[in-house]
């Protein structure tokens, strides 16, 4: 019985060392055409960000790839926010988000680079929410759409390129006092 096994496997021993590597791109014409950049985060619908802190929070925002090749070289993808999506949103989904105002986020990097060889970005573009400048705890609605890519020869999935941050902050019914300047003390002045 066991020389029957022994057999079997050197009988297709020649076929697996005729079998060749498959190519770059597994043998597809123009395996270029299908790489594409997008925001993994988007897949899971609106990221809800509740928060209670006075000090501002940073938001990273990691781009991604994905092709049948990998990258080459690094690839910049440029973010921004769009308030004008909130209302089309809320549309497509039956909610009530409220654009979020200006005053309350700054993009302080709108860059993020996936290096060669990888599919996940190194340098993530930030996000800050200022939660001290909220004046309500109303739900709002921050887009972030890819607005750009380094590399003409990447697309955006269309499906995957803005991601919706749901924001509802209560730092604006917070009290702050300071004595001296570096210790806090936060009372909740909502039940005064």
């Amino acid at each position: 019985m066991r020389m029957k096994r022994y057999i079997l496997i050197f009988a297709f021993m020649p076929l697996l060392w005729a079998c060749n590597p498959l190519k770059e791109g597994y043998g597809i014409d123009n395996p270029e055409q299908y790489s594409r950049v997008y925001l993994a985060a988007a897949f899971n619908g609106v990221q809800e960000l509740n928060l209670e802190a006075p000090e501002p929070i940073q938001v990273k925002i990691f781009a991604n790839y994905s092709g049948v090749v990998p990258l080459k070289s690094d690839v910049t993808v440029t973010v921004g926010t769009d308030l004008s999506l909130v209302s089309e949103y809320n549309a497509n989904n039956g909610t009530a988000f409220k654009p979020i105002p200006v005053a309350c986020f700054n993009l302080d990097s709108d860059s993020s680079v996936i290096k060669a060889g990888e599919s996940t970005a190194a340098i993530p573009a930030l996000l800050e929410i200022i939660t001290a400048a909220f004046e309500d705890t109303d739900p709002y609605l921050l887009p972030v759409k890819i607005t750009g890519v380094s590399n003409q020869d990447i697309t955006v999935n269309a499906a995957l390129e803005t991601l919706y941050i749901g924001v509802t902050c209560t730092a604006g019914t917070l009290y702050i006092t300071a004595n001296p300047l570096t210790d806090y003390t936060i009372s909740n002045t909502e039940n005064w």
